[in-house]
């Protein structure tokens, strides 16, 4: 594997520098936009030698724009020009709201179409999506649906189930975690009114995923939220108890070097993307271990017990025990697994518990949780469509994490229907990509990951600060590019050997560049070698188009519902587009200078 802080070597190229603080991007090239087909086992090597030394042309207006009619560039133009005014965007909710009331329902419909509905939402159902989603395929984009419906709710149902017992702080509900649609969201929140709410959710994103296979040839996507699926107090203490098992393990084990494949091991990565805590992945248990383990826990038993307690672990012929087999034996529910009843009787010199256990309501909110995941991965694999898991806040990550990999393993057989999303800007991101990387080759199903750089930087950094515990995001931009392109390039090899699938969620320009580059020297087919782009509707579409018009897995994900429904998505984006065209108004002017060559062609064959 390469370090990113060196170089890759290119056939064609030479020496190509990388991204972030290690160099500067290459000089832009064209890209033959000629689709590339070819199968995955026997002819992927031989045609993707028929795209040259590839670096995307993100400067190309007319390429990229070329799905686009006149008057759907000037509102791109206007809308994303809106979204980088503070005093529209700040105040976004109560105008839309102020319109709404001034305006006849009809007429401010044409004006919402006219504008940010018409910009980053697809259409009210699946009828009036059909002609956007017809023009999006014409173009080599296909789509990720999301039924964008939500209340406007500010605040989840009170959870009458007595409280918690808090072990770690990060875990603690405060004023962010129980409104999390209010807190500067850009990121959807679903709230929770009950049960019946999530059996709707449920309804939603099957509907979706069926829409999505129904109007996709193949490849089809669709993305869910499991906090959209549970009780979220719920979902809190199932990753506080989550938690407590990998501190028992991390504490209670040891780094064994040269244990991982040659393309996870971290001594590959740089010192500062992977920061001073354990890997899992690296770390082993043994016997000795486990002793001191249930000792520290309160745990009395007979010598003989224990070695049979650990044999339960299915220790390798060293007599070690990777962290997957030990979590397994403390988990509820089961008569199998002896640890749980026997850590959470138990106590610790200072009284606490062992291991906090999970309340019943709480335990039965979570299984109902793992059904409803269920139902969706089972349909998915009926309709040979994919899952998208969602990353969402850091105090639910545990369990969604859990969930995610416990879909994989059942449903990623064959080929990968679930993937689980990695939040590039946390520092705990690399440490668990690697571990679960690692426990999808050991027990044999493909991993499914979708990169992304992180959409709750704001909430995340305010609630540590309020909390006082340490921040869970990378310092700066170039920790978070370096952590990315870091996992690609882990992900890479798995690809090529067929053990994985990726999604490259990214606006960032050089990001997509890079990968591109990365899958022609790997020699990885454009079309079927399981690496897929995605992008927002509305936004970054001269990336996007490209992508599609030369052979790329290309995907725009494409909200839909009635206007009035979705207006708290609508304030979402504003919000969001807001920090993005801060940085930069590249889109902006492409979009200019794509209606003036227009203009000006109009003149000239007149």
């Amino acid at each position: 594997m390469l370090r990113l802080h060196h170089v890759v070597k290119s056939r064609s190229l030479g020496v190509l520098p990388l991204y972030g603080r290690f160099g500067a991007p290459p000089p832009v090239q064209h890209l033959n936009t000629t689709p590339i087909s070819c199968s995955k086992h026997t002819d992927a090597k031989t045609d993707s030698h028929r795209l040259p030394p590839v670096l995307l042309n993100f400067q190309d207006a007319r390429a990229a724009y070329k799905s686009m009619n006149t008057l759907e560039l000037f509102r791109s133009r206007v809308v994303l020009r809106l979204c980088g005014n503070d005093l529209i965007v700040n105040n976004n909710e109560r105008l839309m709201k102020i319109t709404r009331a001034l305006l006849p329902k009809k007429l401010f419909d044409v004006v919402m179409r006219m504008t940010f509905y018409g910009q980053f939402v697809g259409g009210v159902d699946v009828n009036d999506l059909r002609p956007k989603l017809a023009k999006m395929q014409e173009h080599g984009v296909k789509p990720i649906l999301d039924y964008s419906v939500e209340a406007d709710l500010k605040e989840d149902e009170q959870d009458e189930t007595p409280e918690m017992v808090v072990t770690d702080v990060q875990f603690q509900q405060d004023s962010i975690s129980s409104k999390r649609n209010t807190h500067k969201a850009v990121a959807r929140a679903y709230p929770y009114k009950g049960e019946e709410s999530c059996e709707e959710n449920l309804k939603i994103f099957l509907e979706c995923l069926e829409t999505a296979s129904e109007v996709c040839d193949e490849n089809a996507f669709s993305a869910i939220k499991v906090t959209g699926l549970g009780k979220p107090n719920a979902l809190l203490e199932g990753s506080q108890f989550l938690f407590q098992v990998k501190e028992l393990f991390e504490e209670n084990s040891e780094t064994y070097d040269d244990t991982l494949p040659s393309y996870l091991n971290t001594k590959y990565l740089p010192k500062d993307v992977l920061g001073p805590k354990v890997v899992l992945a690296e770390r082993r248990m043994t016997v000795d271990h486990f002793r001191n383990l249930l000792k520290f826990c309160g745990v009395q038993l007979p010598d003989n017990e224990v070695d049979e307690l650990f044999e339960a672990m299915s220790p390798n012929e060293l007599g070690h025990v990777k962290f997957h087999k030990f979590r397994d034996l403390c988990m509820p529910g089961s008569p199998n697994n002896p640890l749980y009843k026997l850590l959470t009787n138990s106590k610790r010199s200072d009284g606490t518990p062992g291991l906090n256990p999970i309340s019943g309501a709480h335990l039965s909110a979570l299984n109902r949780v793992e059904q409803r995941l269920t139902q969706l991965c089972e349909r998915a694999v009926e309709l040979d469509a994919k899952i998208l898991v969602d990353a969402e806040q850091t105090y639910f990550q545990p369990v969604i994490d859990y969930f995610a990999n416990l879909l994989m393993s059942r449903y990623n057989k064959e080929k990968a229907h679930v993937f689980n999303t990695y939040q590039c800007y946390l520092k705990s991101t690399p440490s668990q990509l690697i571990y679960d990387a690692d426990k999808a080759e050991v027990m044999g199903y493909k991993f499914g990951a979708k990169l992304v750089r992180g959409a709750y930087m704001e909430q995340e950094r305010q609630r540590a600060l309020d909390l006082n515990y340490e921040d869970p995001i990378y310092p700066d931009k170039a920790h978070t590019n370096s952590c990315y392109h870091n996992m690609v390039e882990i992900l890479l090899k798995q690809i090529e050997m067929e053990k994985c699938e990726v999604m490259i969620a990214s606006h960032n320009e050089f990001s997509i560049q890079y990968v591109v580059e990365r899958m022609r020297q790997c020699e990885i087919c454009p079309a079927t070698g399981g690496i897929y782009f995605g992008q927002l509707l509305g936004m970054c579409d001269q990336v996007t188009y490209l992508l599609g018009a030369g052979g790329y897995s290309s995907y725009k994900y494409v909200p839909y519902g009635p206007i009035e429904a979705v207006l708290p998505y609508l304030s979402r984006r504003a919000y969001e587009n807001k920090g993005m065209l801060k940085g930069s108004q590249k889109e902006i002017e492409l979009l200019r200078g794509e209606l003036k060559r227009r203009r000006w062609s109009v003149f000239r064959t007149a």
